[in-house]
């Protein structure tokens, strides 16, 4: 049976309207985000590359402060002429959390009853779950918000991404623990509801961490039940949004067996939570040295130390290793299943300003269709 013909990774580029790269840590994924991202800008789309944490020069390359995060989007001046535009943003969770609690307040006072909650003020600073749904939150504001064509968003490292992509289902999962339900009841219904084990508990806790942290506890998730019903709303949506057809996935590998195993499982994984997978693309390739006859294979390898006998040795080295490549690109292939599979070769250096990730945009995405190695 034939395979369905690949949709190449520039007309998905150039007609979704949320673009999410994912993949290892080391593998150019923050790159490749905001070279996709100059791609559609060039193609007369207004587009914005939303990051974690990218490297310094990339994100003075994006006008972006990589010691400082701003909540609000800038644009990257230079990087089209057209009638297109790109800007970045890099992530902050907290600032994005408080507004969320703003905007989603019944009124002023509570708003600031929640803020102002110690415990609050520890998740929306540290707790790493609560950070991956801040993403999703910036991001849903930003693909719905009608301000940008086209939303890339550069995900964390493999393991993490997949916490992020599952954090709008365990949102809403979460609202509806019995746990959660007992905390948020007024204080007589929830001492009729809780038995002697969890009294118990509550007074354990109470001893060991005092009373002044159960309590924040208790009246942070009751006044959070006030807001809880446009969260679980929200969630529900960004869990559509991320699985919605105008919604492809990029998966961003490197041709080591250490990256081809996580991106492996991070395929296994989006499969399973219904994620639209459209393209593999596997970085820093290197390339395959032209063979040498066989006589002449023998005669180098016969010679004596020297330049001549380095540069031999040099390209069975390369040879070895492009062999290995083409064996982990394989596996890559066989789990990208309908996606396009694009390979870039190594690069000399660093791609840190606009005319390398120009470069890039073109090796990936170009505007002209070209065919792709199905």
């Amino acid at each position: 049976m034939s395979k369905p013909p690949r949709t190449s990774l520039a007309s998905l580029v150039h007609q979704s309207e949320l673009l999410v790269t994912c993949g290892p840590g080391g593998v150019g994924k923050t790159t490749t985000a905001a070279a996709l991202a100059l791609s559609a800008a060039r193609e007369g789309r207004r587009v914005i590359v939303v990051t974690v944490d990218p490297a310094r020069r990339l994100a003075d390359a994006l006008g972006i402060d990589g010691s400082a995060r701003s909540h609000d989007p800038r644009e990257v001046a230079g990087a089209v002429t057209g009638g297109g535009s790109l800007w970045a943003l890099m992530l902050d969770a907290e600032t994005t959390f408080d507004r969320m609690i703003t905007e989603r307040s019944a009124d002023v006072a509570q708003a600031q009853s929640i803020l102002s909650n110690p415990v609050y003020r520890s998740i929306a600073g540290s707790l790493a779950g609560a950070q991956e749904y801040m993403a999703i939150e910036r991001l849903h504001q930003l693909a719905t918000g009608g301000e940008f064509d086209l939303v890339v968003l550069d995900t964390p490292p493999s393991r993490h991404a997949i916490d992020l992509l599952d954090a709008p289902d365990r949102l809403v999962k979460f609202f509806g623990h019995p746990m959660y339900r007992a905390l948020t009841m007024p204080s007589r219904s929830f001492a009729r509801v809780t038995n002697a084990t969890s009294a118990a508990f509550v007074w354990a806790v109470r001893r060991l961490a005092g009373p002044t942290v159960v309590e924040d506890t208790i009246n942070f998730f009751r006044a959070l039940s006030g807001i809880e019903v446009g969260l679980r709303e929200r969630a529900a949506e960004v869990g559509r949004i991320l699985r919605a057809p105008t919604t492809t996935f990029v998966l961003v590998s490197s041709p080591r067996a250490e990256a081809v195993d996580e991106a492996h499982h991070l395929a296994d994984a989006l499969a399973a939570g219904g994620f639209p997978l459209g393209a593999v693309i596997v970085n820093l390739v290197h390339p395959t040295p032209t063979p040498l006859s066989d006589v002449a294979s023998g005669n180098l390898h016969a010679l004596a130390d020297g330049a001549l006998s380095q540069q031999a040795a040099f390209h069975r080295e390369l040879s070895a290793l492009a062999c290995s490549e083409r064996t982990q690109v394989a596996e890559l292939e066989a789990a990208a299943g309908p996606a396009v599979v694009i390979e870039v070769p190594m690069f000399e250096g660093d791609i840190h300003d606009l005319a390398g990730l120009a470069a890039l945009a073109g090796l990936l995405a170009p505007s002209e269709e070209h065919p792709v190695r199905a």
